[in-house]
Order: C-alpha cells, then structure tokens, then sequence
C-alpha cells in the first residue's frame, strides 16, 4: 500500500478546498491508499524563519510543527498538493509549507489539484519554477478544477463526472508513480 499525504492549500475556513480535500482522500482509498491529511491551519507553521536554507548542510527545524510537517512529507510515497490559485499563483501558506523543506521534495511524487477561476494553472505554473530547484516528481495529468464549471465558488462539485474524471486520472497517475 502505498502512503500518501494530501496538503491543503488554504487556512481560510470557507475555503473551497474544505469540499475538496474529502474528494480526493476519498478517490485515493478507493485506490488502496494510506492517506494522511497535512491541514496547514492545524499545523499552523511558522512563516520561514531559519537563518540557514533547507538546502544548505547543518539546517535543522527547530520549530515541532516544522519537524512534524517535514516527516510527513518525508515518510509518504507521493504528496497531493490541493492549491488555490491566489494572484496566479499558490496561496502563501502553502508556498512557505513548501519552502521550509527542500531535500524530502527531491524525487518525491507530487500531484496537484487545483482549483479557482483558473483552474489554478497559473499555481501550477508557479509550482513548475520551483520545481526548477526542488526537483520534485511531478505528476501528469493535473485536475485544474474551474469556479463555475466543475466546482461552486464554495467548492460545492457542480459537475461530477468531470470533477471524479480529471481527479481519478491524477490520483491514479500518482499512485503509478509511487
């Protein structure tokens, strides 16, 4: 069985994600998963504040959340990143979630799942700059879900077969890749 961590995107508590985190858990035990939820407003990390990179020798988290965050990822086969699109990007609480690790990124599986007016593309774009130093494992196909098309602006699915549809091809090419 393969372990999976689900990150969500946003702190806000009527965020759209609430809605689609519980899809994508429940598409990815469908598939036999393990699946662990990373919810970054209980983990509630602190914005980036190392005096060292995670990328350079000797940086240690000092923070329990850091470490406990850091585990997570580093004990899981793949990661599904669940990001709004914020300014056409990742939101900030997940951007520094990301930024506090570096080598449990390298080679490590990652989905994405995204979702806005957009379809978060322009998030995914962002998350393919970063990949340009993180080296992570990227996953094709993502589900870019559209505001008023797949999904309600409060994340309600509005057209389930194409919301299971794009979901179940990036969970399952995820899964292929673990």
């Amino acid at each position: 069985m393969v372990k999976i961590v689900v990150v969500t995107g946003s702190v806000r508590p009527n965020s759209a994600g609430q809605q689609v985190v519980p899809y994508v858990v429940k598409k990815l035990q469908e598939k036999d998963a393990v699946v662990s939820v990373a919810d970054l407003s209980k983990l509630a990390l602190p914005f980036f504040d190392s005096a060292l990179p995670p990328s350079m020798e000797g940086f240690s988290p000092e923070h329990q959340s850091v470490l406990q965050w850091t585990t997570m990822v580093k004990e899981a086969d793949g990661v599904v990143l669940v990001s709004p699109e914020y300014n056409h990007s990742l939101s900030g609480v997940q951007k520094n979630a990301i930024d506090w690790i570096y080598k449990e990124w390298e080679g490590k599986p990652v989905a994405f799942v995204g979702y806005g007016f957009y379809a978060a593309k322009h998030a995914y774009q962002h998350l393919e700059l970063m990949n340009e130093v993180l080296h992570m494992k990227l996953i094709e196909p993502i589900a870019g879900l559209q505001f008023m098309q797949d999904l309600a602006v409060d994340g309600a699915v509005q057209d389930d077969e194409a919301v299971s549809k794009k979901i179940d091809a990036t969970v399952s090419a995820l899964i292929a890749a673990c």
